[in-house]
């Protein structure tokens, strides 16, 4: 091995040994709702609990004193399936396929006018699918991701401080097992050196962050309140220095590292109006979130030469969002129920990827607009309610070199709870229940037509061998003319999908 591809490789292991991190709550709160609550998916409006300290820390003020504990399950179950290669007319006999010439790939290959390098070299499609004796296979979609089983410890807390004219809360949701985990992949032809496969972009490791919110929530009329919320947000700053005696034995590596960790907070805002006994109006500002990772090092060769760099990567992120939300209550049968509906506008335009990068040329992502409407009935001791929400995707039709996976999904959420008396005390007993179905979605690459250059389509699958690129002996490679691509996404691909979960809670009354 040649000193650039170890330095190149030393400069990988000590960037994901040495992470700096920036973190704050995670998206699970914003896909499960309200699990220790009546507040489910239009939990902006209903939240009654803890959870309020999330969704609208204004509800805190109505809400009971107490503590709730909890746990919760959920299973994700995101298919993708890529279309074959052999499908698409130009491929025929290999024809979008990464050459080899006598063993070797487009690392030697030359521009024929030229005689330079190819940019940014590929490595050849057989070896993906094959491996080699130093290179080890990883065919298409065999390293994708989007099935998992999680469980979460819910933790609740309501309780007034100065003489009741403030109430304080805090909602908890930690992952039972890998506290967090932060899996960063490309969403085009660079992933083909990693798992060479798909992944869900806005699931998978975006539901294992541990999220956390800090409320209060204060009435300052008869009929309004207002609340703050903050989610914990963790500063790290990291050097790793790194001294190489030996490039051709990387055992011989020193490594230092110099961490430093800071505390801060990210606030979000919450109203609640309430004109008559039976209207309730809600609305929230909940600004962006996200787990950023600085990944920074300097490393020393033994012959004197002494660089550094950092690279940077973006996890979890959860865009501005303004919610509005409302109940009316009325009477069915002699019982209480209150029918609620939500609305809110998220700015996924801003989106960062796992890589820092925003999506954008003809690519964009969009704003969203979701909703959710509800039912909530009083059935004496038993309590029972029922939400439907839908949420369109943000993602375009990935019909270019990006792959991002993504689809619309409708969701329901649904629970009961019952008090009791036992011991001299009030408790609370609590069921819930969500799931999530993603809608079948299916792309098909754009592929220039017969006869112009790929080059001329910056923003589709990127043309890995050039039209005019040579091997070393100056002959021209096989197949050169056209598309030759290991995008993992081309031709094509779908996706579907469903993510269920359940849990029970146990709250104590004071």
């Amino acid at each position: 091995m040649s000193r650039r591809p170890r330095l190149l490789a030393l400069v990988a292991v000590a960037g994901v040994a040495l992470p700096a991190a920036r973190a704050s709550a995670s998206p699970l709160f914003e896909l499960v709702g309200d699990v220790q609550g009546h507040g489910g998916l239009t939990a902006r409006v209903s939240s009654d609990g803890a959870a309020a300290a999330y969704f609208n820390p204004a509800l805190l003020v109505d809400a009971p004193p107490g503590v709730d504990l909890g746990v919760f399950f959920v299973v994700e179950e995101i298919g993708i399936t890529l279309d074959g290669r052999s499908s698409a007319a130009m491929c025929a006999g290999g024809a979008c396929d990464v050459a080899a010439v006598s063993g070797r790939g487009p690392e030697s290959f030359r521009h024929g006018d030229t005689g330079a390098p190819i940019e940014d070299p590929t490595v050849p499609t057989s070896w993906l699918e094959d491996g080699t004796p130093t290179f080890g296979a990883r065919p298409r979609q065999q390293a994708g991701s989007g099935h998992q089983k999680r469980a979460y410890q819910t933790l609740g807390l309501v309780t007034p401080v100065f003489g009741g004219r403030v109430m304080l809360g805090l909602f908890a949701m930690i992952p039972l097992g890998e506290f967090t985990t932060a899996k960063a992949f490309y969403n085009d032809e660079r992933e083909q050196y990693f798992s060479n496969s798909l992944h869900p972009e806005l699931y998978g490791d975006r539901l294992t962050a541990t999220s956390l919110a800090f409320g209060l929530g204060v009435r300052v009329h008869r009929t309004v309140s207002i609340g703050t919320t903050f989610t914990l947000s963790l500063a790290n700053r990291a050097a790793a220095p790194v001294y190489v005696s030996n490039l051709n034995d990387l055992d011989t590596t020193l490594l230092d590292s110099d961490i430093a960790v800071e505390a801060a907070v990210a606030p979000h805002f919450g109203v609640a109006w309430t004109p008559t006994d039976k209207l309730k109006v809600a609305a929230t500002v909940h600004t962006p979130q996200a787990f950023q990772i600085t990944t920074a090092f300097d490393y020393v060769l033994a012959t004197g030469q002494e660089q550094s760099t950092e690279l940077h990567f973006t996890h979890s992120y959860m865009p501005l969002t303004v919610a509005a939300a409302g109940s009316w209550q009325l009477e069915a049968a002699g019982r209480p129920v209150w029918l609620a509906a939500q609305a809110s506008w998220a700015q996924w335009s801003h989106y960062e990827d796992r890589h820092g990068v925003r999506p954008g040329g003809d690519y964009p992502w969009s704003d969203t607009i979701a909703g959710a409407v509800g039912a909530r009935v009083d059935a004496g001791p038993v309590f029972a309610w029922l939400d439907l929400a839908y949420q369109p995707s943000p993602v375009p039709p990935q019909t270019g070199r990006s792959n991002y996976v993504d689809s619309d999904r409708v969701g329901v959420s649904a629970g009961l709870d019952r008090e009791v008396a036992l011991w001299g005390s009030r408790f609370k007993v609590g069921l819930d229940l969500i799931g999530h179905r993603f809608f079948d979605r299916h792309v098909t690459k754009f592929t220039p037509p017969d006869g112009a250059a790929a080059d001329a389509y910056p923003e589709l699958v990127r043309d890995e061998v050039p039209d005019d690129a040579i091997d070393v002996l100056g002959q021209p490679v096989p197949n050169r003319d056209g598309l030759q691509t290991n995008n993992p996404g081309f031709p094509g691909f779908a996706s579907k999908g469903w993510i269920v979960g359940g849990g029970f809670h146990v709250a104590i009354r004071y």
